[in-house]
């Protein structure tokens, strides 16, 4: 974030000035344990988002399974694996745009927890930020989202290889 949107957010953060009296400082206090709740629960509908899109994606697959031992007509068996097996990589491709929208947003979070922590006592999550090498050593950490991204991926391959088998593609 460049300067300039910095001090764009912080001015929007904090409209009237950042001079508070001790009310002023108890309710910033509260204002920003409400606001780390909020992301607390971004991450909690972000793990029920992936564990919807694993199970659609699991259930595609074993209905891929369970079509190629069927004895429909070859047609049909072909239409319907085609059917599936697109509907699984629009599943995928529209994991991977959630996974990207939730990484924005805890991204947004956080530099609004680390501008409320400027007028606290402590910055407890900027320093764990620091500490972990701003997300740029992967030796330090490695962002969940790099790891998450390639799940979907994955998946996709796999249905365009069942596909492309199925129908007999090179």
């Amino acid at each position: 974030m460049t300067q300039t949107d910095e001090n764009h957010v912080e001015s929007a953060l904090f409209p009237d000035g950042t001079e508070f009296e001790d009310l002023g400082k108890q309710l910033l206090l509260e204002e920003y344990k409400l606001f780390v709740e909020t992301s607390e629960t971004v991450v909690a509908r972000r793990q029920v988002a992936n564990t919807f899109f694993l199970s659609a994606n699991s259930a595609l697959l074993a209905a891929l399974g369970v079509l190629s031992q069927t004895t429909l007509a070859p047609v049909v068996a072909r239409l319907a694996f085609l059917g599936i097996g697109v509907a699984g990589i629009l599943l995928c491709i529209e994991w991977r745009v959630l996974i990207q929208s939730y990484r924005q947003l805890n991204a947004g979070k956080f530099r609004i927890i680390h501008l409320l922590e400027r007028h606290l006592p402590a910055s407890l999550f900027r320093a764990e930020w620091i500490a972990l090498g701003e997300g740029k050593d992967a030796k330090k950490y490695k962002p969940v989202t790099n790891v998450e991204r390639i799940i979907p991926l994955l998946l996709i391959l796999l249905f365009v290889v069942l596909v492309a088998a199925r129908l007999g593609l090179p």
